[in-house]
């Protein structure tokens, strides 16, 4: 067990020790390119090695607060981003704050700092995701594994042992205790004894790293003993509270002192998470509304104009965050008509003009609603708003209906690119998009906003048979 912890903490050295090369090769590259090709363009950094010692010293301070995650067994890939991108942008805090304290060069060299922040910062986490390649390797072959321990029910832990089985993330389940009978084969297999079983395997058998049980709390003197055992032989014990209260996913959190347990995770109540998404849709919005907005707006305007007399928006009232009520922009793609917020449009609706038709199925009419996320209405990415007349009938028929409103609406989402776009004939066809929503929601990452965004457009292009 001593030489497993060994072993975790010469991986940690050595991930460390690459990042620092990494930071070195970089710091040096950049240097070299802007001295001998760029000279006349910059300030000359006059004390180059000086100046590598606080970057490397500025990297240690960062890594002591903000380690890498990549070698833990199960992590996602965007927690590797964050971590790197925080790292990253702690360690040139530093930099900067020394290079100004200790006056290393007449002008602040700014433009090399910033050099090296956008270079070190991508290879840096592309470093991390070939590492984190390379490790699941070594353990899918069975090196660098963990030995774990299961104790528990079918029903409390076999969700567990489902995920932990992964060869990919490098843990060897030598055994499971539990009292009854399961009805999974694989389960059955790894059964070792029963609870009153524990301590007497536990004291023959010396290559356990970890223990994740399931203890009822009535056998609080088994938990007791289970804890003080790990204590006293360097086994680390996690405890599997009984947390099914709601039979789906949850979210734990504490209210000071006090556990408490929330229906669903909802990556997206997080202030980071929150100011991600919300500064990517504002640079976003930015560039369309300043760059493409503005012809794009002409052009629709006089086809408007021809095709079909009237307003070139169409705005209408929709169902937003936390149910709230806003006003939807649109380019107008149907005749002026007195249905507009009653009626759905269908395939063939006698409403459409041509153009309008046009620009619904490669999705231009929905242009205008980068106004809406500048504004903070909208979302690029979220559930679709509806009508209000839509929310107010679906929400009686569907289970769970207005919780897709505990995001902001999105230009496009989840449903959207997973076949639940256009018309709502059936009510199973609002089911599909409200669960899909709904799955938005509770896994949101910004990489789930990327692949989105991306499926989208190549949809815009390729056509899609809903989009009428």
């Amino acid at each position: 067990m001593i030489a497993g912890l060994g072993k975790d903490n010469a991986l940690k050295g050595c991930i460390m020790a690459l990042d620092i090369i990494l930071l070195v090769c970089v710091v040096l590259g950049t240097y070299i390119v802007e001295y001998y090709f760029f000279r006349s363009k910059i300030a000359h950094i006059d004390n180059m090695p000086a100046l590598l010692a606080i970057y490397i010293f500025s990297f240690l301070a960062s890594y002591s607060i903000y380690p890498a995650i990549v070698q833990k067994r199960i992590v996602k890939i965007e927690e590797i981003a964050k971590r790197v991108t925080t790292t990253s942008l702690l360690m040139f805090l530093f930099v900067s704050l020394l290079t100004l304290l200790t006056k290393l060069n007449p002008i602040f060299p700014r433009t090399f700092l910033l050099a090296t922040f956008f270079i070190f910062t991508p290879l840096l986490f592309l470093e991390r995701i070939l590492i984190r390649k390379t490790l699941t390797n070594v353990r899918s072959n069975k090196k660098n594994q963990k030995n774990i321990l299961l104790i528990g029910g079918e029903s409390e832990v076999y969700e567990l042992y489902k995920t932990l089985k992964n060869p990919a993330y490098g843990y060897n389940i030598i055994g499971v205790f539990y009292d009854g009978e399961p009805t999974a084969n694989d389960f059955k297999k790894i059964r070792v004894g029963g609870l009153g079983d524990i301590y007497e395997w536990l004291a023959t058998h010396n290559n356990v790293n970890e223990i994740y049980g399931y203890i009822p709390k009535e056998n609080q003197d088994l938990i007791n003993i289970v804890s003080k055992f790990c204590d006293n032989h360097l086994i680390r014990f996690f405890y599997i509270p009984a947390l099914d209260v709601f039979g789906s996913k949850m979210s734990l959190s504490f209210v000071g002192n006090t556990p408490v347990i929330a229906k669903r995770e909802e990556p997206l109540a997080k202030p980071t998470n929150k100011f991600i998404k919300r500064a990517f849709d504002l640079i976003c919005s930015s560039l369309v509304l300043i760059f493409i907005f503005p012809w794009l707006y002409i052009f629709v305007a006089i086809m408007i104009k021809i095709k079909s007399p009237g307003p070139v928006f169409f705005k209408q009232e929709r169902t937003g965050l936390d149910g709230k009520i806003f006003l939807c922009y649109k380019f107008r793609t149907m005749k002026v008509n007195k249905d507009a917020d009653k009626i759905q449009a269908t395939k063939d609706d006698p409403r459409k003009y041509p153009f309008g038709d046009f620009m619904r199925k490669t999705n231009i009419d929905e242009i205008p609603q980068f106004i809406n996320v500048w504004k903070g209405e909208m979302s690029m990415v979220g559930p679709r708003p509806h009508m209000l007349l839509h929310t107010e009938e679906y929400s009686k028929l569907i289970n769970r209906f207005m919780v897709r409103h505990l995001a902001k609406p999105g230009i496009s989402g989840l449903a959207q690119v997973t076949g639940f776009r256009g018309e709502t004939k059936y009510i199973d066809q609002m089911e599909g998009r409200v669960k899909k929503d709904i799955e938005y929601i509770e896994n949101w990452t910004f990489f789930l906003d990327i692949k989105i965004m991306i499926k989208t457009i190549t949809n815009m292009f390729g056509g899609e048979k809903n989009a009428y």
